[in-house]
């Protein structure tokens, strides 16, 4: 918790000094306010995002079913399944944005972010769905588990690259550097809030655990909805930038 007032406080203090001792123009300055909205939907998107190698990983190894021919699937392979669809999918994804770019419909950044979150959200509902199964007093099947991990590597090639790709192009050239530091501050502060939101969840309560994969949907899914309710406005803020 220390850590995290530490992020905050380091990332707000950064964004007085670009906005008020920087010497932005007006044009930059938009641009900033960008930079800042994308800053905190990175950090909400791997707060949720990086459950994979806790709670989500816990999940696997205590209430999942991994039996399968006789044989016990060690927990620690589900590991393996997000990486495995990242690499899987980023040829797809970026097919397809050159794709819909060649039509003049590739959506911009803040849209990308948008569908990102949404995604997240409506990956967890499946670990809801597999939660409830547990408080039941059941084991959840695998599959629920998996199809969490597709719905959100879907939403990390929506945000990840995209992201850290229009954060150096919005900075002006003399702040790329840090710009590219901001885009990571973001990243660290989302990871150690995944470890503090895994840290809330009692093992011994699993009455409680459907609850608290609804509260990551929605909140993935409301910061998803505001992106996409600001997106316009962000685009124009842009002044061009793709």
């Amino acid at each position: 918790k220390g850590a995290a007032y530490v992020l905050v406080g380091m990332a707000g203090l950064y964004f007085v000094y670009l906005f008020f001792g920087a010497g932005l123009d007006a044009v930059e300055r938009r641009r900033m306010l960008v930079v800042l909205m994308m800053f905190f939907a990175v950090a909400s998107f791997w707060s949720g995002y990086e459950q994979a190698g806790s709670s989500l990983n816990l999940f696997a190894k205590r209430h999942i079913d991994r039996v399968v021919g006789g044989f016990e699937i060690p927990a620690g392979w589900f590991q393996s399944v997000q990486p495995a669809f990242v690499i899987l999918l980023a040829p797809v994804f970026s097919a397809l944005w050159v794709k819909l770019a060649q039509r003049n419909l590739d959506p911009a950044a803040p849209l990308k972010f948008a569908f990102g979150l949404l995604l997240l959200g409506v990956g967890f509902l499946f670990m809801v769905a597999a939660a409830n199964i547990v408080a039941g007093g059941a084991q959840a099947p695998a599959y629920l588990l998996i199809l969490t991990y597709l719905l959100t590597v879907f939403g990390e090639l929506c945000v990840s690259p995209v992201g850290l790709s229009t954060v150096t192009k919005l900075a002006p050239a003399r702040l790329v550097g840090q710009m590219m530091g901001v885009w990571f501050l973001g990243s660290s502060l989302g990871k150690l809030m995944a470890g503090l939101i895994a840290g809330s969840f009692d093992p011994n309560d699993l009455a409680a655990m459907p609850g608290r994969y609804l509260d990551i949907v929605f909140f993935a899914c409301g910061i998803g909805a505001l992106l996409l309710l600001l997106s316009p406005k962000m685009t124009k803020l842009m002044g061009g930038v793709r």
